[in-house]
């Protein structure tokens, strides 16, 4: 790649940063300040792993004057999404997590309607870095695959264990996957190391709901790092 082309590269790059720095400022710049309801997310959980909540809010309505820009810094569309993380885990345990996660919807300062789209719940430690037992929760529709399950369900990731493969340059690189289950019936045909997603009736959310989701070690549940060069 000549000189010239990395440039280039460079400036499209900066410029697609700086044009997603605008989003999320010009949408969270319109959240609303007065309180929330809130929903609670817990369960257990590996003492050595961390586990992150985060949900994603649209923005949106006739009369919002918020808007999202594309890469040029040109509006493209009123409105968007705003990814809010929570970082406040009142569980006081290694062993168990808690978070608030706001969910009623509002109308903020910009004439915005801003409402939860979904919650994400993912854990992390210091073999996978990257993530698992992530559980995607959604809104539930009518069709037979995205029904909602009861409120006071418990959704568990059993089996949470490690992984290990070797690459054809001989490093190795490793995850933990897990099985998962609502109420004791299993959901997942298989160990699972990517993502697995339920379906909540939104309408139903008051400040006294709670969604229940613990994730347990296996028998091969891995806390240390790999080496990718000996696989050990």
């Amino acid at each position: 790649m000549t000189l010239s082309a990395k440039r280039k590269m460079l400036w499209v790059s900066i410029a697609l940063i700086l044009s997603l720095v605008g989003i999320v400022w010009g949408l969270y710049s319109t959240q609303n300040a007065n309180p929330q309801e809130s929903i609670r997310v817990s369960g257990s959980k590996p003492i050595d792993a961390t586990v992150k909540v985060w949900a994603n809010y649209w923005v949106h309505g006739d009369d919002c004057e918020a808007y999202s820009y594309d890469m040029f810094g040109r509006k493209a569309h009123k409105g968007g999404k705003i990814t809010t993380f929570f970082t406040q885990d009142d569980a006081g345990s290694d062993d168990r997590y808690k978070f608030k996660v706001p969910y009623s919807a509002y109308t903020n300062s910009k004439n915005c309607v801003v409402e939860l789209r979904d919650i994400k719940v993912e854990a992390y430690n210091a073999f996978d870095t990257v993530g698992f037992a992530q559980l995607r929760i959604y809104q539930s529709g009518t069709k037979y695959n995205n029904k909602p399950i009861d409120l006071n369900s418990t959704i568990q990731a059993k089996s949470c264990d490690a992984f290990l493969h070797q690459w054809k340059d001989n490093t190795w690189s490793g995850g933990l996957g897990c099985n998962f289950y609502i109420n004791d019936k299993k959901i997942s045909k298989r160990s699972e190391f990517n993502a697995e997603t339920v379906y909540f009736d939104f309408s139903q959310f008051n400040d006294d709901t709670v969604i229940h989701y613990d994730i347990l070690a296996g028998d091969d549940y891995r806390s240390a790092p790999l080496d990718p060069q000996t696989g050990k």
